[in-house]
């Protein structure tokens, strides 16, 4: 990845008349959509350069909602996770059982990558959690983007504060940074093979790096993307869960 050079600081209306705020709601309305469906593959690389390979099915409603199932390797096919809203169940298919994940397995490995399953319950509603301001402009690999910092309104937020490097073309974040309330730096997230889709941009390619464990990273790259199509409400239901599909 190219060095990121600063240019200059911001006021809090920024040249283009966005105020942060503006400017984080127009990045979760290009996020944000009815239905998607996609294939996804999560390679986890190991800090001796090894890595692991699994394939995925997507389905989502909205930012509340998604249905994830595994197909390989065979050792990981038929796992399937559920979100809705705020809850997240997984299904195993070894003992036949969903559990919910909650209290402190939330912040356990998901599926011995670099996310956690409380990375997988992010929702887009950073405005209520967090109070956003300008620190700057960037340029990643040539996209200028404006640099906002986050601070958390409540204690017991996942993520005391955040950096976001928002593109202004795009209004896709291409990197975030989370840090915990002690000021260290946990995760790195860089998103880049930005793809149009009709009047939205849409990331394909996900990097996230946990710093905390010395070397590793996750990438998950969305293919076959389709969006705002028929999706059944059923797919988003416990008892689907159960279901051999």
């Amino acid at each position: 990845m190219k060095a990121i050079v600063i240019l200059a600081a911001l006021t809090p209306m920024v040249a283009s008349g966005l105020t942060p705020e503006e400017i984080v709601r127009k990045m979760d309305e290009n996020m944000t959509f009815e239905t998607r469906i996609a294939d996804g593959t999560m390679t986890v690389f190991d800090t001796d350069g090894s890595s692991e390979v699994r394939k995925l099915k997507i389905w989502a409603r909205g930012a509340s909602d998604s249905y994830v199932r595994f197909v390989s390797p065979a050792r990981d096919k038929g796992i399937k996770y559920l979100k809705r809203e705020d809850n997240l169940y997984m299904y195993m298919p070894r003992t036949e059982k969903v559990v919910k994940i909650s209290g402190h397995m939330l912040r356990q490995s998901l599926m011995d990558s670099d996310f956690s399953y409380e990375d997988m319950l992010e929702s887009r509603k950073l405005l209520e959690s967090y109070g956003v301001a300008i620190a700057g402009e960037e340029s990643i690999d040539g996209d200028q983007c404006w640099v906002l910092e986050l601070t958390a309104k409540k204690a017991g937020t996942t993520y005391a504060r955040r950096k976001l490097w928002v593109s202004k073309k795009t209004f896709v974040a291409r990197k975030a940074e989370r840090y915990a309330k002690s000021g260290v730096l946990l995760k790195v997230v860089l998103q880049s093979r930005i793809i149009q889709h009709g009047e939205r941009y849409y990331p394909a390619v996900t990097e996230m790096r946990d710093t905390l464990k010395k070397g590793t990273r996750t990438t998950f790259e969305l293919s076959n993307m389709r969006f705002d199509v028929n999706v059944p409400s059923k797919l988003f239901s416990r008892r689907n869960l159960m279901r051999g599909n």
